[in-house]
């Protein structure tokens, strides 16, 4: 009788020396860490950056064409926006990510309501009412003198060059993006070394992007899409006018 309890406080205890061990381990566990903002962060995409570009034009900013290239000019824009936002300095490079941050807060800027670049236009000048003019003094008249005979006739003005994409209308407000003020020939130019076939195909896959970026900005997007419509509309003219002089 006496082993059988021996044996009994035997059992009791190893018991709870066991349970005690595993209360210990479960107390001592580490917890699951939470996936980093910086894991959430969306890769660079070349459809990614555009969005970037379009968005940093919509708040006034110059990030050069929006082409998908990050590139100085671009990366340039997006520090001065985070610095007049506050927040961490970036740097967009491919094959790398965007900060989730920097994202969400262009995205709020730019569905704010536009304000009109009225910058580099001239003030109206103020209008200055003149004195009444003075009396006239009393002029004896002089016969008019007769025209000599042999006076030389002037050399004709020379005509200026006839612009043949004058068919294809435009407002020059349309090329006139951030702080740069475009005309068509430079707009052409300088984004797109000249080519219209060039600007025709890029403006298109441009418009399909903004018209997707409005369905997730808003209503106040839909200005900045009409606006690249217009161009595209101009450039199509002077491609067809190009194209039918190529085939006479």
């Amino acid at each position: 009788m006496k082993m059988y309890f021996t044996a009994a406080r035997m059992f009791l205890l190893v018991g709870a020396l066991g349970a005690s061990a595993l209360l210990g381990s479960a107390g001592h566990a580490q917890p699951a860490t939470a996936p980093s903002g910086q894991d959430q962060d969306p890769q660079i995409t070349s459809g990614l950056v555009r969005e970037i570009q379009s968005m940093l034009h919509r708040v006034g900013l110059n990030p050069g064409p929006v082409d998908g290239n990050p590139s100085a000019r671009t990366n340039r824009a997006v520090r001065l926006f985070e610095e007049q936002h506050g927040l961490p300095l970036t740097e967009l490079k491919r094959h790398d990510k965007v900060p989730t941050e920097l994202l969400a807060r262009l995205r709020d800027e730019a569905a704010a309501p536009a304000v009109p670049d009225r910058a580099g236009k001239a003030a109206a000048a103020p209008q200055i009412s003149s004195p009444p003019p003075a009396p006239a003094a009393h002029v004896e008249e002089q016969p008019a003198p007769k025209p000599a005979t042999d006076a030389v006739a002037p050399p004709p003005v020379e005509s200026l060059p006839r612009n043949r994409f004058a068919a294809c209308a435009y407002d020059l407000e349309d090329f006139h993006i951030g702080v740069n003020h475009y005309t068509p020939d430079t707009f052409l130019r300088e984004g797109f070394d000249g080519s219209t076939v060039h600007a025709v195909a890029d403006l298109r896959d441009r418009l399909e992007e903004g018209r997707q970026i409005a369905d997730r900005v808003g209503v106040s997007a839909i200005p900045e899409v009409q606006r690249q419509a217009r161009v595209l509309h101009y450039f199509e003219c002077r491609l067809k006018i190009e194209q039918a002089a190529g085939k006479s």
